[in-house]
């Protein structure tokens, strides 16, 4: 119990000297929209060309974040790592000293593994919540599992709206609904597209 307790103070104190929570929040809120905005744009072609098969719409999805993902791992640990890396430099000039081995040092380097964590998991959660109607096909015609999905995905890009309200002390109706109005424009283009082809 006292090295849990050691270990969750020394988090916590990286959280705070990183200021990790706000850099993780706005990851999860940009790569949670670009999830369901994917879901919804997959999920439309599949609708009005008809497609039946839950199972390849499902694997389908859930690949298509995976690889957004993994993108998202990558992309943003790299990118993280050489910001945190630039600051702790510009640190060592002003101390004149090396901080790759202080509190420092080790709180940058848990930032940038969270961070990447975050951006790689975020597209995941929110294409599953949408995805999760095809799972039960045994029990729903393939219809009401479109209908489903749909409605999930504009509740997950409403919720991620109020978070962002939250976060930024405005009206929490109206920040959702920007989410959700950027859901229709996804699902209006789609449809124009893909009825003139």
């Amino acid at each position: 119990m006292n090295f849990l307790y050691k270990y969750t103070k020394k988090l916590k104190e990286y959280r705070e000297i990183s200021k990790v929570d706000e850099i993780a929040r706005r990851y999860f809120v940009m790569n949670g929209f670009d999830g369901s905005l994917t879901i919804l744009g997959l999920l439309i072609g599949y609708y009005l060309t008809n497609f039946k098969n839950p199972i390849v719409i499902f694997v389908t999805g859930i690949s298509t974040c995976i690889a957004m993902g993994i993108s998202g791992l990558w992309g943003a640990y790299l990118t993280e790592r050489s910001e945190r890396i630039s600051n702790l430099r510009e640190l060592e000039k002003a101390t004149i000293s090396n901080l790759n081995n202080t509190k420092i040092g080790s709180a940058y380097k848990f930032a940038t593994i969270v961070v990447a964590i975050v951006d790689a998991v975020a597209p995941f959660i929110t294409a599953f919540f949408s995805l999760m109607p095809f799972l039960f096909t045994k029990y729903l015609d393939i219809r009401t599992c479109y209908y489903i999905s749909f409605a999930l995905t504009f509740t997950a890009l409403f919720v991620l709206g109020i978070f962002l309200g939250r976060i930024s002390k405005e009206n929490l109706f109206i920040s959702g609904m920007k989410m959700v109005i950027a859901g229709i424009v996804s699902v209006l283009i789609s449809v124009l597209l893909i009825r003139n082809f």
